[in-house]
């Protein structure tokens, strides 16, 4: 799955139990497992031209349940406990793909063994993490063509949407607002 997917589909599940302070961490929570795999695997494959050690994909050491309770623990309560509930959103999607890609062989698309599982529970199920067929960032883009990919991507951008007309996201826009007259209103230092 790719931003808009995670980001709409996570925040429909679950947004709407985090506080106004907790948003913007929640938000991050549904992405954050990509932004630390992805530019991990493809950086180190490009330095090195093959895959480094245990780094075999773009799902390793951010899409681990060991990350997200590491983080809920050495993080305060008001950032850690939306951070890791938008991280968990991110695992259960991505876990759902790689269950429902067996079932239709038609979606069963990029993962060999072992699969998402090995990495949401690395290092109880070995010490690897899935394997990706992917060379390089733009073949992994190439897969937005998948219907499942497309479908998910499609989804989460219409309930973003959505959720932006209920009103979800309005605490956002009032806390920035606030900032900026906060700002504005302070006395000049010199």
């Amino acid at each position: 799955m790719f931003p808009l997917g995670h980001l709409g589909i996570g925040t429909f599940a679950a947004a709407r139990r985090i506080s106004t302070i907790g948003l913007p961490w929640f938000l991050l929570g549904t992405l954050l497992a990509d932004l630390v795999d992805k530019p991990l695997y493809y950086g180190l494959r490009l330095a090195f031209g093959h895959p480094v050690w245990i780094v075999t994909g773009s799902r390793t050491f951010g899409h681990t349940l060991l990350f997200v309770l590491v983080l809920f623990a050495v993080l305060p309560r008001r950032v850690g406990a939306p951070l890791s509930l938008g991280m968990l959103t991110h695992l259960a999607l991505d876990l759902l793909g790689d269950l429902v890609g067996p079932l239709f062989p038609a979606l069963d698309r990029h993962l060999s063994s072992p699969n998402m599982l090995h990495a949401a529970f690395f290092p109880l199920l070995g010490p690897r993490f899935p394997v990706m067929a992917f060379k390089n960032a733009l073949e992994h883009a190439a897969t937005l063509g998948d219907p499942w990919v497309f479908t998910g991507e499609i989804v989460g951008a219409a309930l973003l949407i959505w959720q932006w007309k209920a009103g979800v996201f309005a605490p956002l826009r009032r806390n920035r607002r606030a900032a900026q007259r906060q700002s504005e209103s302070a006395p000049p230092t010199t």
